[in-house]
């Protein structure tokens, strides 16, 4: 399997270096100002004062991330005229005197290579994107309305970002108290979320005949893909997803590390570069490979916790999570939580709740406000009081560390890591 990887790998740097024959034109007006005609080719990300949006010019091969003003608002295919300077975009420290990221190259994962900031726009027309896409936005856009309109802020935030991935508009404050709880991962459509999800989706359209049922459950996975932006992690667990799916059509047994290995296959075929420079992508892979072969470890070290409420679970699932990133998320943004167990547990057994109540808010907002009432109600209980436990918590003074790790020792760690799982696994697989 390492080896399709590999393969994988090579075939997707030949189909880059194919497809990026573009002679970047636009380099010898950087740092200039410019009028860019081109179309909206990404969702338009809304913060407190201001949106951005990934730009396609025309005659380009180059995209452009555009920082403008909240308003007027602008969606996905909307055709621009942009005037601003062109600048390369630069990498930044994830606080004072820690790590660098690499900004510049995260954004070239995805052909992206220029910034414009507070551009002169001329709207030029509408709906020049893919149909489809431009159709599942429109209904995310509604369905987050509905819950816009039935629910404050920024308890309609947290449920946008535990459905759909949507935190832009969540206060800063807010953002930062989540980030020092541990508790980020249920704002940015994590994997757990996407495969709570999907596996509801299965179960709705399991009513129908099987082969039916089926074809529409692995559809819906896909949509909901598109609809939430597609990002590397909800890549990876829909892909999963899918294999989920299949196994159980073709009546085959179902092997995550296979499945794994395919959701890598198939995104580095897609575009190589994901590995070397998505964080989110690489995070995503080293938690799922801690509940694959982490989880049966700290299993045993916690056989001790009772398992009434899934106590047992959470605190497996968050133990096994935090040892395997640790090292990653040292080396890559030098701060952790050090109290995200405590959060974690306090948290988790609330958030599929809040997503059921969330989800069902949304939904009934379509036919009438009142008929969600009663949803959200309990929805903005559960809400209420995951905000109440990371806002004590967030701002301790001890609730983070900064802390860094190079690369050389980042390999290291992981080799001890490997070396110890294989050990584990080969005396369990001795006993009798």
């Amino acid at each position: 399997m390492l080896a399709m990887i590999a393969c994988s790998f090579s075939f997707g740097m030949l189909r880059s270096s194919v497809a990026g024959v573009d002679e970047h034109l636009l380099d010898e007006f950087v740092g200039s100002a410019v009028s860019l005609d081109g179309i909206i080719c990404g969702e338009p990300e809304a913060k407190e004062t201001s949106q951005r949006f990934c730009f396609h010019p025309d005659g380009s091969g180059d995209r452009v991330v555009v920082s403008a003003d909240l308003y007027p608002g602008y969606r996905y295919g909307d055709r621009l005229s942009v005037e601003a300077t062109l600048e390369y975009p630069e990498n930044f420290l994830t606080y004072g005197g820690g790590p660098e990221f690499d900004y510049v190259s995260y954004l070239a994962k995805d052909d992206i290579r220029f910034v414009m900031k507070k551009p002169r726009i001329v709207a030029l027309g509408h709906d020049k994107g893919n149909p489809i896409v431009s159709t599942l936005f429109r209904l995310k856009g509604s369905f987050m309305g509905h819950i816009n309109d039935s629910m404050p802020e920024p308890h309609a935030s947290l449920v946008a970002g535990l459905l759909l991935g949507e935190k832009g508009s969540l206060p800063q404050d807010v953002s930062d108290d989540f980030r020092r709880s541990g508790l980020t991962h249920i704002l940015v459509l994590s994997g757990s979320n996407v495969s709570v999800v999907a596996e509801n989706l299965v179960k709705v359209f399991s009513l129908l005949p099987r082969a039916i049922g089926q074809w529409m459950g692995a559809l819906s996975v896909v949509l909901f893909a598109l609809m939430t932006g597609a990002s590397s992690t909800t890549i990876r667990a829909s892909v999963m997803a899918l294999v989920v799916i299949m196994a159980r059509g073709i009546g085959r047994r179902y092997d995550v590390t296979r499945a794994l290995c395919v959701a890598a296959l198939l995104m580095i075929m897609q575009n190589p570069r994901v590995l070397a420079f998505d964080i989110g992508f690489q995070l995503s892979f080293l938690a799922t490979l801690a509940l694959i072969y982490v989880s049966p470890i700290v299993t045993e070290w916690l056989a001790f916790v009772p398992e009434k409420f899934g106590l047992r679970e959470i605190l497996v699932t968050t133990v096994a999570t935090q040892i395997f990133t640790l090292p990653f998320i040292l080396n890559a943004m030098g701060e952790i939580s050090v109290i995200s167990l405590v959060t974690n547990v306090l948290v988790l057994p609330c958030v599929s709740w809040a997503m059921l109540g969330g989800f069902m808010v949304g939904t009934f907002g379509f036919m009438h406000h009142l008929l969600a009432l009663p949803f959200v109600f309990a929805t903005s209980a559960l809400i209420s009081y995951m905000i109440s436990v990371v806002g004590y918590f967030g701002p301790l003074p001890f609730s983070a560390l900064r802390l860094s790790m190079g690369e050389p020792q980042l390999v290291v760690v992981y080799s001890l890591y490997v070396l110890f799982i294989w050990r584990w696994r080969r005396r369990n697989a001795s006993r009798p």
